[in-house]
This record gives structure tokens, sequence and C-alpha cells, in this order.
């Protein structure tokens, strides 16, 4: 009975080596690629926003607006005369058909230098949109504003960062 077993033993074992077959080993190579693109870079295309020369009303308080979109000036109960006077304008390069949004500050304070040391006035801003394609790699927008001269503002330069 032993010698049976035996030569069952050795039967199932030769089948089980026949009927198995052995594993595959089979690879592949993935592939990984990137294109790097140009950054988006903003620079000031001019001398910035302008409001020009201003004679203040004597009592009353006035403004100086500069459209965003064209750059036209209207002058309400303060004098303006011919000066160099126009929005800020500011060129967008990159990717060509990327896109991005503007967010422009809502006002900016020009602080007086020199003679005007010490004193200040508010322009509110506006952006002539609020968002871009770089058509080409390219593309600029313009930001005009609302400065409010104060009544008998001090004679002087007045300057301030946005």
């Amino acid at each position: 009975m032993k010698m049976k077993n035996l030569k069952v033993l050795a039967a199932v074992a030769a089948l089980g080596m026949i009927a198995a077959p052995s594993a595959l080993a089979v690879t592949t190579n993935g592939t990984g690629s990137a294109n790097i693109v140009a950054p988006l870079n903003l620079s000031a295309g001019n001398a910035g926003l302008r409001f020009g020369d201003i004679a203040p009303d004597l009592s009353s308080v006035g403004t100086v607006a500069i459209a965003a979109a064209d750059g036209s000036e209207t002058c309400t109960t303060v004098t303006c005369f011919a000066s160099d006077r126009g929005q800020a304008s500011f060129d967008v390069t990159g990717f060509a058909a990327a896109t991005y949004t503007i967010s422009v500050p809502a006002s900016v304070t020009l602080n007086g230098i020199g003679g005007a040391s010490g004193e200040s006035m508010s322009a509110t801003l506006a952006g002539s949109k609020a968002s871009g394609t770089l058509t080409s790699g390219t593309d600029s927008f313009t930001v005009g504003g609302v400065l409010t001269v104060g009544a008998d503002q001090q004679v002087g330069d007045y300057s301030g960062t946005f």
C-alpha cells in the first residue's frame, strides 16, 4: 500500500508540472513628457497714471478723472492745464493663449514731495478690463482713476505707487 500511495503522489506531482504553465515575465516602457512655457511677465508700458497740471479751487473740492479705456480727461471744480495726462498702461507677455486676471487696487494715495511734503491726495482706480488672453503671447491693459483735489490744495508735486 505504501508503494501505491507513493506512485499516486508521484503521478500527481508530475501532472502538476505538466498542467501548470510557468508564468512569463513581460515588460514594457512608459513615457513622460513636459513642455516648459514662458512665465507671465507684467511690465509698466509708459510713465504711469498722469493727472497733469491742476489748479485747485480755493473753496471747493474738485476732481480730475482719467478714463481707463481711452485716457480722456474730465476736470470738475478745478482747472486742468494742457500737460502730459493719461492712463497707465501695462504689458503682459508669456505663453500664447494663456489667460490672466487683473486685480487693480481700489485707490492710491499721492503724497506731497518737496513744498507739498506732509500733504496728500487720494485717487480711486479702475482697470480697462478684468481679464485678458495672450494673443500671440502678448496683451496689454490700462488703468485710469479719479483724483480728489482738496480745496486750496497745497502747491507742489505729488506721487504714489499702486
